[in-house]
C-alpha cells in the first residue's frame, strides 16, 4: 500500500478505512472500469445523469458535472488528480493495484477529497520481459481485445505499452424511427511508460496515454407518465430497455495526458518525489432530455478541459518519527458550450461558460511512535483556490441563430481552508490494530453555468469526520475482519437539484450529518476456498435545510430530517471463490458474487418515484488455467438475473419521471495468454 505517501505498507497495518485490489483480484472479479468497484468496496455508489457518472463514498459526492463545479469524491491516477468525470470513467488499462480510501483525505490528497479518493496505480516496467494478450466476445455483440508488453530496452531503461479495444451494441432499443438505439460503446485506448533508473537512488518514469470513445449516449427511460395525449403504442411505461425518443443520441469522448514521476533517495532517511502532469479531455454529446415520445427538448454540449499539476513530496523516517511534507499546484481551464433546445418553438438557450481555476496547497503529516504499540499522527494542509468565471447566455432561434436576448456574466471566487487530521493507533499484539481519527474535509465553492442565475455562485462545503476502527487477523491469518465506525458533521453542504431540462443549480444546505458502520471480512477456511464479504450501514440526513428547492417549481420546502441523496441505508457484498479439482492438469476455479443494496433517494424530496428500492445483483465467472499458467479461459456473467434498476432520475414539468438505467444481463467468453 502507498496510500499514506510515506512508503509501502501492508493493508492491515494502515490505520485508515481502505480497500485494495491487486492485479489478480481485478482479473478474478472482472473489474473493467470504475463502476465495477461498487460491488467490491463498501459504502461506494455510482449516481448517473444523462451525460456523466459521479462517485459517492459514504454518501459524500456530487451529481453535478457542469463547468464551475467539482466532484466531492476524487480519483487519482498514479498520484495525479483527475478533475473531470470524463477523464476517469474509462476502462482500466495496465493496472497493478486499485486503492479505495474512505473518509476525508484532504491532508495528503487535497483538492476536494471530502468523501474519499480512489487511487489507480499502474504496473511499472522493469528488467523482466513479460506480456499479456486477451480477447473476448459476449452478448450485445460485445468485443474486447487488450494487450500488454513490458521489458528492458537497455541496462537502465525499461518500457511498457498497453492497448485496449472494447465495444458493444446498444443496451436500449428506440422504437421511434427518428431516433436511434442507445447506450452502446466503442472505445480505443493506449498507454505507454518509459522508466529510467540511472542509479539505485534514482527512479524516473515518463507516462503518456490516449483514449477515444464513441457512444450513443444513454439518456432516460420513462418510469411514470401522467400526461395524456398521443403516444407510440409500443412504448411501455417502466420498460427500462425500450424508449421512443425522436432525437438521435451521439457522444464522442477524447482524452490524453503526459506525466513524469521522479523518485530520488536523498539519504538513508529522506526521499523526494516529484509528480508532473498535463492532461486534456474533450467531450461532446447530443441527446434527448425530455424522456417523452414527442419532440420537446434536446441538449447539445461540448466540454473542453485542460489541467496542469505539479506536486513535491519529501518523506522521511528517523527512528520513531516518520513524516511527509508536500507542496501542490494545480490549474484548470474549462470551456463548456451548451445548447438547450425547445424544438416545438424552434428556440434554444445557448450558454458559453469559461472557467479558469488555480489551486495552491502546502501540507505535512507526521507520525511518532511513543512506544512499540502506540503511535500518534497529526497533519495539516492549507489550500487556496481562485476561480474566474465568465459566461454569455443567449435565447436565440435554432435555425437563424438570431438572439432575442443576451446576458453576460463575470465573477471571481476566492476560497481557502485549513484541513487538519489527528489520529492515534494502538497495536497491542501482532494481527490487531485499533485506531481513531478526526479529520476535516473541504471542497471549494464555484459557479454553475446551468443555473438560472450563474453569477450567484455557491460557497464551499466543510466536513468533520470522526472515526474509529479495528483491523484484525485470526487463525494464522486465515480470517481477516476489519470494522470501522464513523460520524460526519457537514456544514454548508453543496446540494445539486434539477429544475428543467438544461437547468441545474447548486445551493448550500445549512448542515447535515452522516453516521455509519462498515465491516470487511476475508476468510480462507480451507485451502482453495476464499470468502470475501463487506457490509455498510449508512444513516445520512439533512439536519437543517429549511429552504430546499422543489423540482420543476420556484417553490421551496423544509428538507430537515430527509435522507441525503445517494445514501443507501445498507449494502452487503459477498464473493465466494472455490478452486475445483484439476482436469488433465488444467485448474478450474468458480467465483460467485452477490450484491444487496438498500433504497437510495436521488433528490432531497425523498419521493419513492425518484428513488431506487432495494435490489440484488448476481455476477459469476468460471476460469480454467493451463498447467503452465500461461493460458486461461473465462466464462463470465454480470447481472445474471437481469435485474432492472436505475442509477439516477429526473422529473419534468409535464408529470414525467424518468431514470438512468443500469446495465442489463451480460455474459461472454474471454481467452488470455501471458508470459
Amino acid at each position: 500500500m502507498t496510500a499514506t505517501k510515506t512508503g509501502a505498507t501492508r493493508l492491515q497495518d494502515t490505520p485508515m478505512a481502505i480497500s485494495a485490489f491487486d492485479g489478480a483480484a481485478i482479473e478474478r472479479s472482472g473489474i473493467r472500469d470504475m463502476r465495477d468497484l461498487v460491488n467490491l468496496a463498501p459504502s461506494m455508489t455510482i449516481t448517473e445523469n444523462s451525460s456523466f457518472a459521479q462517485i459517492y463514498i459514504r454518501g459524500v459526492g456530487s451529481n453535478n458535472v457542469f463547468a464551475g463545479s467539482d466532484a466531492s469524491s476524487t480519483v487519482h491516477m498514479d498520484g495525479i488528480y483527475l478533475a473531470r468525470p470524463a477523464s476517469y470513467f474509462n476502462s482500466f488499462l495496465d493496472v497493478e493495484r486499485i486503492e479505495v480510501l474512505r473518509g476525508p483525505q484532504g491532508t495528503l490528497y487535497g483538492r476536494n477529497s471530502v468523501g474519499g479518493t480512489i487511487n489507480v496505480i499502474s504496473r511499472k516496467p522493469d528488467q523482466d520481459l513479460r506480456g499479456k494478450l486477451d480477447a473476448g466476445y459476449g452478448n450485445y455483440n460485445q468485443r474486447q481485445v487488450s494487450a500488454y508488453l513490458s521489458g528492458p530496452v537497455g541496462e537502465t531503461l525499461a518500457a511498457s505499452i498497453a492497448g485496449l479495444y472494447t465495444a458493444h451494441d446498444a443496451y436500449v432499443k428506440n422504437i421511434n424511427p427518428l431516433g436511434n438505439n442507445i447506450d452502446d460503446d466503442d472505445t480505443k485506448a493506449v498507454r505507454g511508460q518509459l522508466r529510467w533508473t540511472p542509479s539505485p537512488k534514482a527512479d524516473i518514469i515518463l507516462r503518456a496515454d490516449y483514449l477515444h470513445q464513441d457512444s450513443a449516449i444513454m439518456s432516460y427511460s420513462k418510469l411514470l407518465e401522467l400526461r395524456g395525449g398521443a403516444s407510440l403504442s409500443d412504448t411501455v411505461i417502466g420498460d427500462y430497455r425500450k424508449i421512443a425518443n425522436n432525437v438521435p443520441h451521439a457522444s464522442r469522448r477524447e482524452g490524453w495526458g503526459i506525466g513524469a514521476e521522479a523518485n530520488i533517495e536523498l539519504s538513508s532517511n529522506l526521499n523526494l518525489k516529484s509528480l508532473t502532469s498535463y492532461r486534456e479531455s474533450d467531450f461532446a454529446a447530443s441527446f434527448d432530455t425530455d424522456a417523452s415520445d414527442f419532440a420537446l427538448n434536446r441538449t447539445i454540449l461540448h466540454e473542453m478541459q485542460s489541467q496542469t499539476s505539479q506536486e513535491f513530496n519529501l518523506t522521511g523516517k528517523f527512528d520513531r518519527l516518520s513524516f511527509v511534507l508536500g507542496a501542490y499546484y494545480f490549474t484548470e481551464t474549462i470551456d463548456y458550450p451548451l445548447q438547450v433546445q425547445a424544438i416545438a418553438t424552434n428556440t434554444e438557450t445557448f450558454s458559453a461558460p469559461h472557467v479558469h481555476t488555480k489551486n495552491w496547497a502546502g501540507f505535512g503529516q507526521a507520525s511518532f511512535a511513543f512506544t512499540d504499540t502506540l503511535t500518534a499522527t497529526a497533519g495539516l494542509r492549507y489550500s487556496k483556490e481562485d476561480k474566474d468565471f465568465t459566461q454569455t447566455r443567449a435565447v436565440r432561434n435554432i435555425t437563424t441563430l438570431v438572439a432575442s436576448s443576451t446576458q453576460n456574466y463575470e465573477r471571481e471566487g476566492n476560497y481557502s481552508a485549513w484541513t487538519p487530521k489527528f489520529g492515534l493507533e494502538w497495536r497491542p499484539q501482532d494481527g490487531l490494530l485499533a485506531y481513531v481519527t478526526a479529520s476535516r474535509g473541504f471542497k471549494s465553492g464555484g459557479f454553475i453555468n446551468s443555473s438560472p442565475n450563474p453569477a450567484q455562485g455557491f460557497g464551499p462545503e466543510y466536513l468533520w469526520s470522526y472515526e474509529g476502527g479495528l483491523k484484525t487477523n485470526w487463525f494464522d491469518r486465515r480470517l481477516q475482519v476489519n470494522l470501522s465506525l464513523f460520524y460526519y458533521d457537514y456544514t454548508d453542504l453543496q446540494v445539486n437539484f434539477f429544475i428543467v431540462p438544461g437547468q441545474t443549480d447548486i445551493r448550500n444546505a445549512a448542515n447535515a450529518r452522516i453516521k455509519g458502520a462498515e465491516v470487511e471480512l476475508r476468510a480462507v477456511p480451507v485451502d482453495g476456498l476464499t470468502i470475501d464479504a463487506n457490509l455498510s450501514l449508512l444513516d445520512g440526513v439533512y439536519r437543517d435545510f429549511t429552504s430546499a428547492p422543489r423540482r420543476n417549481t420556484a417553490l421551496s420546502f423544509d428538507a430537515s430530517g430527509q435522507d441525503l441523496s445517494a445514501t443507501p441505508n445498507y449494502a452487503f457484498n459477498l464473493a465466494v471463490e472455490k478452486t475445483l479439482p484439476e482436469l488433465a492438469g488444467w485448474q478450474p476455479s468458480l467465483r460467485v458474487e452477490g450484491s444487496w443494496n438498500g433504497r437510495r433517494y436521488f433528490t432531497p424530496e425523498n419521493t419513492l418515484l425518484e428513488s431506487q428500492g432495494p435490489y440484488f445483483l448476481l455476477n459469476s465467472s468460471l476460469i480454467v488455467r493451463s498447467p503452465d499458467d500461461r493460458f486461461s479461459f473465462s466464462l463470465w456473467g454480470r447481472n445474471l438475473t437481469d435485474r432492472e434498476y436505475v442509477t439516477g432520475t429526473a422529473s419534468f414539468a409535464a408529470a414525467r419521471v424518468a431514470g438512468r438505467v443500469g446495465n442489463p444481463r451480460t455474459y461472454g467468453l474471454r481467452v488470455d495468454y501471458s508470459f
